[in-house]
């Protein structure tokens, strides 16, 4: 929950082990009491779902379903969005299923849609600002992995990765840092990982990384004392999602 007046967030509910099936989702969603609440807006922001890419300036509304299949192909039982970028000027093209979509929507009608990358890229944006030189940001979550590279809020590399293993994740990180001549023992690799879960993962990255850190959410906002007993990193994609317009 945030107060757009303070620009702090103030509450904050965690399920753990819940999953996407509408059956799952309707009892929260029912009897939650901060979700019975009345808010000025209401963001949805879901970790599963692909994405492309597409520069502002060949961006046209109408066709926003006719570029994501053109790029990802057909998504059966699901509709298309799209969130604007604002540096790098792009728009983010998605798909999610439309039977999640209408649960939400039931609860919360004007519920806006983003996707996971668009905050990951606007706060990869945001860092880079102050890097002379590029490193990169790796979000890691349930069989996905989002890379991106950047300096000076020059986004040079994006793409998204299905892994099955820590090996793959190692791959994937070194081979785009191999791409832009980035030196392993040198770069600066910022991660958003749930550590309680994948600490020997964190243990592995460092036998090939030297620079690890951790990706946080934005300091324009400002947070509650209860955030402190959260992994902030964990969900930071979720906190930074106030960065979009």
């Amino acid at each position: 929950m945030f107060d757009t007046v303070k620009n702090k967030y103030i509450a904050f509910r965690h399920y753990p082990e819940i999953d996407s099936r509408q059956e799952a989702l309707s009892p929260i969603l029912e009897s939650d009491d901060l979700l019975q609440l009345k808010f000025k807006e209401t963001r949805f922001l879901y970790d599963a779902g692909k994405n492309t890419l597409v520069p502002d300036a060949f961006f046209d509304e109408s066709r926003a379903e006719t570029l994501y299949k053109f790029n990802l192909g057909d998504e059966k039982c699901s509709s298309i969005h799209f969130n604007k970028i604002q540096d790098p000027l792009a728009l983010n093209i998605f798909a999610y299923s439309q039977s999640i979509l209408t649960k939400f929507r039931k609860v919360f009608p004007k519920i806006e849609i983003y996707h996971r990358t668009t905050p990951f890229i606007e706060n990869l944006m945001e860092e880079s600002a102050r890097w002379p030189r590029s490193n990169a940001f790796v979000y890691i979550h349930k069989g996905i992995l989002d890379i991106g590279v950047a300096h000076l809020r020059k986004l040079e590399f994006f793409n998204s990765f299905n892994y099955q293993n820590n090996a793959d994740i190692a791959y994937y990180i070194l081979n785009v840092l191999e791409q832009f001549n980035l030196s392993a023992t040198l770069t600066e690799v910022y991660i958003s990982v749930d550590l309680e879960k994948h600490e020997e993962l964190f243990n592995y990255l460092q036998s090939y990384l030297q620079h690890i850190k951790f990706i946080k959410p934005s300091e324009k906002f400002t947070y509650s004392y209860i955030f402190d007993e959260f992994q902030l990193t964990r969900f930071a994609n979720l906190f930074n999602l106030a960065l979009c317009v």
